[in-house]
């Protein structure tokens, strides 16, 4: 017969069940792998409820074979003719499935009535199972497999007890189960993203806003090494401080002249705090192009409307420089300077300073145009 927590009349038996579901709980805790799971169920659950046999399955669907199975007490026969016949005959298990609750043969149907059916005929019979108590292995709703119970005595694992103690059970091994499974999903998530953005050619740097760590991948690295071979991590640092970057702004653009062996290049920062405010998380994203001083920073079609002296005053007045300080600058008088504006107002239909800026801007975002960029693009804020 079946020994349930009912049938512990002494002290000793109470003592000994909980410090058995207690060493039984700890090692599901510990517990790193499915397979670690079952061997810990094997272990501790024919000791701690003794019916003549135990069984664990674990199944991706119900009613299909599953992806793990453990059982004692019975022959590998026995196993072999629940998994050929059984699993579609069994009663417990539909009702299990159903109701994602306990369920006793002896609710089921009489004694007579179970040593009748198929189910007990074709597999059960083998052992003389006139009991089965199946309890589901929930999480979060879904039954991932079942504690299966049998035993000669009709009666066994029958008592109200029985059914809350099954349900613990089944609950525990669900949340080790299915915790484990949310947990590899996540670190399988986690490896893909994380081997996207090494291998990404876009330069990316991620930061942990709260704690200050970056990370930074290979085509980041190349580029900072470019701009400086010495010590590139510090050349970010530096270029985020200029950039005065705000968590308050879905996406904020610092652009920064440069020289790169000699030659004027211009380097575009975008900042992109997540979306979710709990999350600490900022991705900088890092481009380096030609300087707006250069023709070829324009669209083409601008350089073909535009004289060499035109582009390099337009890259000038995108830095914001007055008229005076242009003039400085590539070596031409301010009556000059403000003829080659006007003429640059003129071909690209602008009225200021301001307009010229923000269309200059403009088209060099949509020349580097991300899927953050496109996800946020009315909530951008450029700092020349």
């Amino acid at each position: 017969m079946g020994t349930s927590p009912n049938a512990l009349d002494t002290a000793n038996q109470r003592d000994a069940f909980a410090g058995g579901l207690a060493a039984f709980t700890n090692a599901l805790t510990e517990a790193a792998t499915r397979g670690e799971v079952r061997d810990v169920c094997v272990a501790a659950l024919p000791g701690m409820i003794r019916t003549k046999a135990f069984g664990l399955y674990l199944f991706e669907v119900p009613f299909e074979a599953p992806s793990l199975a453990a059982a004692s007490g019975v022959s590998d026969r026995f196993l072999t003719l629940y998994e050929d016949f059984g699993r579609d005959a069994d009663p417990v298990l539909r009702n299990v499935v159903a109701s994602k609750k306990p369920v006793h043969s002896s609710g089921l149907m009489s004694e007579t009535e179970w040593i009748d059916s198929p189910f007990f005929r074709e597999v059960l019979a083998l052992h003389d199972m006139r009991m089965v108590l199946e309890a589901p292995i929930l999480y979060r709703g879904k039954v991932l497999g079942t504690l299966n119970f049998a035993d000669r005595d009709q009666n066994a694992m029958s008592t109200s007890m029985d059914h809350a103690l099954a349900v613990v059970l089944g609950n525990m091994v669900g949340l080790a189960v299915g915790g484990m499974t949310e947990r590899q999903e996540v670190v399988t998530d986690r490896d893909q993203l994380l081997e996207a953005f090494e291998l990404s050619d876009q330069a990316m740097v991620v930061s942990d806003t709260k704690t200050g760590k970056r990370r930074m991948n290979s085509a980041a690295l190349d580029m900072l090494r470019t701009l400086d071979p010495r010590n590139p991590e510090l050349w970010f640092e530096e270029l985020m401080a200029a950039a005065r970057t705000s968590t308050e702004s879905h996406c904020q653009v610092f652009s920064s002249e440069v020289l790169v062996a000699g030659e004027e290049r211009r380097v575009i920062l975008r900042n992109y705090p997540s979306i979710l405010k709990e999350r600490n998380v900022l991705v900088s994203v890092l481009h380096l192009s030609a300087s707006f001083q250069s023709p070829t920073a324009l669209p083409a079609a601008w350089v073909r409307e535009l004289t060499p002296q035109e582009s390099k005053v337009t890259g000038q007045v995108v830095f914001g420089r007055t008229d005076e300080a242009i003039a400085k600058q590539l070596s031409l008088s301010p009556y000059t300077v403000k003829q080659h504006l006007k003429a640059v107002y003129r071909k690209l239909g602008v009225h200021s300073r301001v307009e010229l800026t923000r269309l200059v801007l403009g088209a060099v975002e949509s020349s580097y145009a991300t899927p953050f960029t496109r996800q946020h693009k009315s909530n951008d804020r450029s700092q020349p």
